[in-house]
């Protein structure tokens, strides 16, 4: 009888042998001499040529038929920008090569339409080399592929005078990014990934660009982004049916309706108009009935803008139909899109709410909500006055020499009131203070009937400053203000008798 330990022992031995050459094997390099570790990693190339090979390509689809061609004019200017980035490169002393110029193509059917030049340089790039992932070899039936009746064919002439047809199928079974073709003359059935838009009309190489601005703007110091922006208009006006917003800048200030603007919002929503895009592109050459149906014939909102590159005005729409559901909570407004052209363009895009912020807004949010802009040193001489209150505050200032530097002046300054030096330059301070926190609370435009229950006046060092509030009196709770004799909005009765409080503090 055999020991039972010695031939557990043996087994063992044998399952380690077996393991070690499984691994062995798996882990053994390929013989064949191809770069690829598995034949389904491996591509098949069908035909390649140079970009600048490609004289043509036919493309053929249920949208129609178009044809992609070089745009010689475009080459040329890529071409010598390419030239110009070499020679710059050189003389810096750069060793970085700088890219060859490809080929830039277009579609010949948009002449006279922007083009989304890398959309058309992607699908042309199927037309001069195409390359398969599988061969799947021939079929007894075509239309088991969808290449009975392609979904889209082109054809691709080249410069030798050779051409090259090519049938796009189905989707495939295993990968949906992936499609059936085969070339014509050839019954081999191959698997390749195709651009999208070779299976789609023409306006899916328009490109959706809207408004696209660039240049210096009037204050080349501004000091942020946003501010540049914003100092590339001069004016923005929008229509809808909330009303009007007209912003207008003056320098580096900005009113909107007439009152002081709030510079940051006024830069967000300027922000927005340096650079907008829909989408997709709904249609080009837009019909009298497209329009209609596109909301764009009877506009919901119209903005206008007047900057250095000219002045245009955006159409806004209607919104598109289902692009949010009203059964869903969790629904936001990045899921609502509008139709979109500019007044007298030739297409019309689909824009993301997102991009368009001013169709939800109104004048107030854009409003500058704190009263008073100057600053206490600004100003030097200031009056309140009304029903038993007359206060007349003069500031002189002193240069002080031994604090002063070369750019920046230092002063010593000394209050009065109603003639009357003050023992406590603090108490002014406070009583400034409660001037700055003077809010605009609600939005109001109607000027109360009678007098004033107060005026503020405020004159500054620099003789363009000069303000004058007048404050109403509309309930218990609000006083309705008039800045320069334009009305702003409603305050907190609080707020007010705090600067009456204030001012007659100041001793």
């Amino acid at each position: 009888m055999k020991n039972p330990k010695r031939t557990l022992i043996i087994l063992l031995v044998c399952v380690a042998g077996l393991t070690a050459v499984l691994l062995g094997l798996h882990f053994a390099p390929s013989s064949g001499g191809s770069s690829s570790s598995g034949s389904s990693l491996q591509t098949t190339v069908l035909y390649s040529h140079k970009d600048s090979d490609l004289v043509s390509m036919t493309v053929t689809n249920a949208a129609g038929t178009y044809t992609i061609e070089p745009d010689k004019a475009a080459t040329a200017k890529a071409v010598s920008a390419a030239a110009a980035s070499k020679t710059s490169s050189a003389a810096s002393g750069s060793t970085s090569s700088a890219a060859a110029a490809k080929t830039v193509f277009k579609v010949r059917e948009l002449n006279g339409i922007e083009i989304d030049t890398a959309t058309a340089g992607t699908a042309a790039q199927e037309g001069y080399n195409l390359s398969a992932l599988k061969n799947i070899g021939a079929a007894a039936s075509l239309s088991d592929y969808g290449l009975q009746k392609p979904a889209t064919q082109f054809t691709s002439t080249f410069t030798d005078g050779s051409k090259v047809t090519v049938l796009i199928g189905n989707v495939t079974a295993l990968d949906a990014s992936s499609r059936y073709i085969k070339m014509s003359g050839s019954d081999n059935i191959y698997t390749a990934t195709v651009a999208d838009a070779l299976l789609k009309g023409t306006n899916a190489y328009v490109s959706p660009r809207l408004i696209s601005l660039s240049g210096t703007a009037d204050n080349t110091s501004a000091s942020s982004s946003s501010t540049a922006a914003a100092n590339m208009f001069t004016k923005i006006d929008v229509k809808d049916a909330a009303g009007t917003i007209a912003l207008a800048r003056s320098g580096q200030a900005w009113t909107v309706n007439g009152r002081a603007a709030d510079s940051e919002k006024v830069s967000t929503l300027a922000g927005t108009l340096t650079s907008l895009s829909g989408t997709s592109v709904e249609a080009v050459h837009p019909t009298e009935q497209q329009l209609k149906t596109f909301g764009l014939a009877s506009p919901a909102a119209e903005l206008t803008y007047t900057a250095k590159s000219g002045t245009a005005t955006l159409l806004v729409g209607s919104q598109k139909t289902g692009s949010v559901s009203s059964q869903s909570e969790s629904s936001s407004s990045s899921d609502v899109s509008y139709y979109a052209m500019l007044k007298g363009g030739n297409k019309v895009c689909l824009v993301e709410s997102t991009a368009l912020p001013w169709l939800t807004e109104k004048a107030f949010d854009l409003q500058q909500l704190s009263l008073i802009a100057n600053t206490q040193t600004d100003i030097s001489n200031l009056m309140l006055q009304g029903n038993g209150i007359n206060y007349n505050i003069s500031v002189s200032r002193t240069k002080n020499e031994s604090s002063s530097t070369e750019d920046v002046a230092a002063y010593t300054y000394s209050t009065a009131v109603n003639g009357k030096k003050i023992s406590n330059e603090s108490n002014y301070a406070q009583f400034f203070t409660k001037l700055l926190n003077l809010k605009i609370l609600e939005d109001s435009s109607e000027t109360p009937a009678g007098e004033p229950a107060a005026t503020l006046t405020m004159t500054g060092y620099d003789t363009k400053i000069r303000h004058v509030y007048q404050f109403y009196k509309v309930s218990d709770r609000r006083y309705f203000v008039k800045a320069d004799g334009i009305g702003c909005g409603l305050i907190s009765s609080t707020a007010y008798d705090d600067m009456v409080t204030g001012i007659k503090a100041v001793k």
